[in-house]
């Protein structure tokens, strides 16, 4: 039996939840959405990326205990537009692919798109273009005529690189093919005349030029080895899908937004 109370004419009645239960159950999914979407949101911000990068002058490289360069900061830069927590660690080139490989939420930069490694990665970018070259020591630069030529040379390649896939793929030996762990390891050796060729973007061995001390006599841009594949941050595949997909709508602003090329313009100015 129902109660009813009655003042003046206001009439209020206890009416059964079902005359707006449609109303009702609406307003309650409404509510569970907004709470649910606050709470992922929150939930992804909380999630820490570690990235791992390698020495790649002026891409990534460390400047007193700070790590510094063109992709890092674009990476810096869009972490903190996305509000996510991005830690930054610096290896040898071969343990951050592994280390990312192995790794859900993890990220590893600067590494180019090429096709063998379509499949391996979480894609985010392009950030940057890439066309690399062969560089050749002087003394010896006017006995390379084609790629195939390398054979007969000791030819550098940071482990795990592109570069390698590259210079197998236009039919360089892999005898001909020395590993290193780091571009500071290789570069030494190309400087000490004791490695004869190395591969490279531009804006990346003029950086080494300067860093390492080798004068612009002493090799010579012989020949274009890749263009394409261009320049990416990638994620380890069993990361979460709204962390690549926050990242990627914060590269994307910061290309719209002028940003990308600003950052390249104080690295190479």
């Amino acid at each position: 039996m129902k109660k009813s109370i009655t003042y003046s004419r206001l009439r209020i009645v206890d009416v059964p939840i079902k005359r707006n239960g449609a109303r009702f159950r609406a307003s309650i999914r409404h509510f569970l959405v907004l709470i649910w979407l606050v709470c992922s949101g929150s939930a992804v911000q909380s999630q820490e990326i570690k990235a791992y990068t390698e020495e790649w002058p002026p891409y990534n490289f460390k400047q007193g205990n700070t790590l510094k360069g063109i992709a890092t900061d674009i990476l810096q830069f869009a972490c903190s537009q996305a509000q996510l927590k991005c830690d930054l660690q610096l290896v040898p080139w071969n343990r951050a692919y592994k280390t990312t490989q192995d790794n859900a939420n993890a990220l590893i930069y600067t590494i180019a798109r090429i096709p063998a490694r379509e499949h391996q990665f979480l894609w985010i970018g392009p950030i940057l273009p890439r066309t690399t070259w062969v560089f050749a020591r002087t003394d010896i630069a006017h006995k390379i005529h084609s790629i195939r030529d390398l054979d007969q040379f000791k030819v550098g390649a940071i482990r795990a690189e592109a570069s390698i896939t590259e210079l197998r793929e236009a039919g360089v030996a892999a005898s001909a093919i020395q590993l290193f762990n780091s571009n500071s390891d290789e570069m030494r050796v190309f400087k000490s005349g004791k490695l004869d060729v190395v591969v490279n973007t531009e804006i990346g061995m003029a950086m080494n030029q300067k860093q390492f001390g080798i004068a612009s006599e002493e090799y010579i841009k012989l020949m274009k080895l890749h263009e394409g594949g261009d320049l990416y941050f990638a994620m380890n595949l069993q990361s979460n899908p709204e962390l690549v997909e926050k990242l990627q709508a914060s590269v994307e602003k910061l290309r719209r937004d002028g940003k990308i090329q600003l950052v390249v313009q104080q690295y190479t100015k």
